[in-house]
């Protein structure tokens, strides 16, 4: 069971780095059983010996191949061990931080003059904890199926209280207005995951990135980002921004199963 465990943890840190199914089986393979001549690995995988190449280049690209073994592919090949997938997640994950961070940074002027799509483009920002809490109204008041959000619930539910999330939480539950949240592993995601079933909501905790403070919501196709130490909240109502948070969440809430 442990060993099942440590496997599947494996194979998703390699799905994680972008790998195929094929090129994961690959790895998972040489990984068991050593050093292996291709046509011993092209039966266990069922495809033909180019094909193994092809995936054995593919590896290679990601950093995952043994680099003493370049040359000795006729005789035999081996990956990396997991410590080279491990670090090569850790990169991924500063990479990610370090996007995150700009964007955030950049955001309020690359809104302010966005202007795509049939409808017009609307970008609000707001300041000060009483305009916080009435965009968090906001969100139920014209919502009436599902709302998501994406970040730091530890942050948010700082900010705003305790007292005003369990209010907004009374009201969206009678509403019958379902959330999915998708937030990081602390003692707030905990508390919330216990109560998931009365308050209709899922959560989820993100396994793709790092920490950080600020978060996202998306309501009635509209995009609120949170950032608390502001404290600013940043209201765009524009098709095209909210469809890409929206892929952009759904991923994320796929990889996070």
């Amino acid at each position: 069971m442990e060993e099942d465990k440590m496997n599947r943890n494996l194979y998703t840190s390699l799905k994680q780095l972008g790998l195929s199914d094929q090129e994961t089986n690959l790895y998972l393979l040489s990984l068991k059983y050593g050093p292996s001549p291709i046509v011993t690995l092209a039966r266990y995988l069922d495809i033909s010996r180019p094909n193994v190449y092809k995936l054995i280049k593919e590896l290679e690209l990601k950093g995952l191949v043994k680099s003493d073994n370049k040359e000795k592919f006729a005789r035999n090949f081996v990956v990396e061990p997991p410590t080279a997938v491990l670090q090569k997640l850790r990169e991924k994950q500063s990479e990610l931080e370090n996007l995150n961070k700009n964007l955030v940074l950049d955001l309020p002027e690359l809104l302010a003059g966005y202007h795509q799509g049939d409808n017009e483009t609307k970008v609000k920002i707001y300041k000060g904890r009483e305009q916080y809490l009435n965009i968090f109204d906001k969100s139920i008041e014209e919502e009436d199926k599902e709302i998501q959000f994406y970040g730091s619930s530890k942050d948010f539910i700082k900010f705003v209280s305790w007292d005003n999330e369990l209010s907004w939480i009374k009201r969206r539950v009678s509403k019958d207005i379902f959330i999915k949240v998708l937030t990081f592993k602390d003692e707030i995601s905990s508390e919330l995951k216990q109560d998931d079933k009365d308050e209709k909501r899922e959560t989820r905790i993100i396994k793709s990135v790092g920490t950080f403070e600020s978060s996202f919501m998306l309501f009635a196709n509209k995009v609120v980002f949170w950032q608390p130490k502001a404290p600013l909240a940043i209201l765009v109502e524009d098709q095209y921004i909210t469809k890409m948070m929206k892929s952009i969440f759904e991923s994320e809430w796929e990889r996070s199963k």
